[in-house]
């Protein structure tokens, strides 16, 4: 038996439109990506606050121990984030930046564990120096100019 050629077309539409939005979701947009990005930044920026700085280098190594695992998973979040074609060179330099102050922290943590003070001012001298802030001040993040880098720089 055949169809009616309108229950085809209608069916064949009703596909187009599901894949479209991917079963109820929508086309994720800079504007998502931004929200999304704050919210990693503050909540970063929030947990690192609550660890005490450290007093001098003493307790340098202690605090990096402490800091470590909330520089991880910003970085780890941040590269979660959607790409979205608006903006995309930007972001993808500002989600490499995260990650390699991610990387600095692992290495200025070991160099803290080490006593190797030298290590020590050449990483705090790189996160000073990080692109990150400026780049997602370019993307036009609000919240994520202090986060990465906040506790030691």
């Amino acid at each position: 038996m055949r169809r009616p050629t309108h229950v085809v077309i209608g069916a064949a539409c009703l596909a187009v439109a599901l894949a479209a939005v991917g079963c109820g979701g929508h086309t994720v947009t800079k504007k998502d990506v931004v929200a999304r990005a704050n919210g990693i930044c503050i909540t970063a920026l929030h947990s690192m606050r609550e660890v005490p700085p450290p007093a001098g280098t003493a307790g340098l190594a202690d605090y990096l121990a402490k800091v470590l695992p909330i520089v991880e998973k910003e970085a780890k979040d941040t590269e979660a984030l959607p790409r979205p074609a608006q903006g995309r060179a930007v972001l993808d330099r500002y989600v490499t930046a995260v990650s390699a102050t991610a990387t600095e922290y692992r290495q200025l943590a070991t160099a803290a564990r080490n006593g190797d003070g030298a290590a020590v001012s050449h990483g705090l001298a790189t996160l000073r120096a990080s692109p990150a802030p400026a780049l997602a001040a370019r993307y036009g993040l609000t919240r994520c100019n202090a986060s990465a880098g906040t506790g030691v720089s």
